[in-house]
């Protein structure tokens, strides 16, 4: 690999962001004109924090020192636990970095670094374009693939899009074909059998088994000889063809796994949802308890029974919780409800009415306006709902479900989702169902504030009508 290629590579991967986020803390203390001697130690503790959160806690990349962030969260997961830790070395040191200069830091090296990401992204796709030359030299790996089918090309094809891996593709290995098949211009070169003969006379660096599943049995004797030669042996893990989940690896208390998840499993936006569900419960009860009270006084001026109607609902994968909503029916609803299951206007499991004779005066103007749903501020409180998600079925619904629409529970439930805001009682169930599950398929922050923004002007118009 040539000089210009290397020095490319290396600015794209932690050498560039240590560079740049020494350059920001530069820029940060003249602009709060620091003098220079002072500022030398806080370079120094930052160089030495950078480069070994990198070495000791970045992920570990396969065939390569070189760590190139590609992802916005880890990008912006990363910088913060960098920046803490500049700021909580500057305080036991009692080094003069003032409250300003921090702030300045903080925002200014996480802006530049996402764009340092984006930039270098295209750097590496200029790389890749402009192509690798001396390819083979000593300096890059030299790994082979075991196997031909569908994810071994797979695999070549993130080796050759990715430079940063510095790693050139022997060939191929195949327990099955024997003509002269090449992929991509990198030719087959025998049996797994061979791999000891092969390995004697050239350069191998590692074995990438990436067989079809139901070939995995055989690549036992494989195992034990890149074993006993040395060589690194990778072994792709993705098993089962997955349409929704995706694989990821973990630890089970010390022993490493691979998980399947059908969720999402961003856990910088996870960990701000769950702030915000907080912040925003307290905030909901602070600013509805008006509302809330002149509803309980109406409550009980206008039936029989308690204010608040307590009902048990099926939650994250399963649990079963105490959901609290304001009374809208007469206090026998429940021993009435298996009169009229006659008149359900609701496919599949769930059951809905318009004209439930069961709705009191006072329930029907508190459905209407979704006043009901706001001791759900609770629940969002004690961590069993959140204020976006799929609405927490009841126990007998959840029994009916088909495998496909019991994903729905994959999730925290919500006081407000997707099928709030489109319709409601005009969709059917089915529909109902795919438009959550497509809610949990595509989450993000920006997703659950859009729905939020939406249900508020559904509760004035007076959408929540059942």
């Amino acid at each position: 690999m040539n000089y210009l290629h290397r020095i490319c590579l290396y600015l794209s991967a932690q050498g560039g962001t240590t560079l740049l986020s020494l350059v920001v803390l530069g820029a940060a203390l003249s602009f709060n004109h620091h003098s220079t001697v002072a500022a030398v130690p806080l370079f120094v503790a930052l160089a030495i924090i950078r480069l070994g959160y990198f070495h000791f806690f970045g992920p570990p990349s396969l065939l390569t020192g070189l760590v190139v962030r590609k992802r916005l969260s880890t990008v912006l997961a990363d910088e913060t636990v960098i920046t803490l830790s500049l700021i909580a070395v500057s305080v036991i040191a009692a080094w003069p970095m003032a409250r300003a200069t921090m702030l300045v830091f903080f925002f200014a090296n996480a802006i530049l670094q996402v764009g340092w990401m984006r930039l270098s992204r295209s750097l590496l796709r200029a790389i890749v374009r402009l192509g690798r030359r001396h390819r083979g030299m000593s300096q890059d790996k030299q790994a082979v693939i075991v196997g031909s089918g569908p994810r071994a090309q797979r695999v070549a094809d993130i080796i050759l899009r990715s430079p940063e891996l510095q790693t050139n593709i022997v060939g191929f290995f195949d327990y099955n074909r024997e003509d002269l098949w090449r992929y991509r211009d990198i030719p087959l070169l025998g049996h797994p059998g061979d791999l000891v003969s092969i390995g004697m006379t050239q350069q191998i660096d590692a074995v990438i088994i990436a067989v079809e599943p139901e070939e995995i049995p055989l690549t036992r004797e494989l195992f034990h000889a890149a074993e006993q030669m040395g060589v690194t042996l990778c072994v792709m893990p993705d098993f089962y063809e997955s349409a929704i989940a995706r694989p990821r690896t973990m630890w089970l208390n010390g022993t490493s796994t691979l998980v399947y998840r059908a969720v999402p499993e961003n856990k910088v936006a996870i960990f701000a949802k769950t702030v915000v569900d907080r912040i925003g419960a307290v905030a909901g009860l602070i600013l509805a308890s008006p509302i809330m009270l002149l509803t309980a006084i109406a409550i009980k001026l206008d039936s029989r029974g308690p204010v608040l109607f307590t009902q048990r609902r099926t939650g994250l994968n399963g649990r079963v919780f105490n959901l609290y909503k304001f009374r809208t029916m007469c206090d026998d609803a429940e021993r009435l409800k298996s009169k009229l299951r006659h008149a359900n206007e609701m496919s599949g499991p769930v059951f809905k009415m318009k004209s439930d004779p069961r709705i009191t005066a006072v329930g029907k103007l508190l459905r209407k306006f979704s006043i009901d749903e706001l001791p759900q501020f609770i629940n969002v409180l004690r961590g069993e709902m959140s204020l976006v998600g799929p609405r927490p079925p009841l126990p007998s619904e959840v029994e009916q479900y088909e495998p496909w629409q019991r994903r729905r529970l994959s999730v925290k439930p919500g006081v407000t989702c997707t099928w709030q805001v489109s319709g409601r009682n005009r969709i059917d169930f089915e529909e109902w169902m795919h438009l959550d599950l497509q809610y949990i398929d595509n989450w993000s922050l920006w997703q659950d504030t859009k729905i939020l923004a939406r249900t508020i002007p559904a509760v004035f118009k007076g959408d929540g009508a059942s």
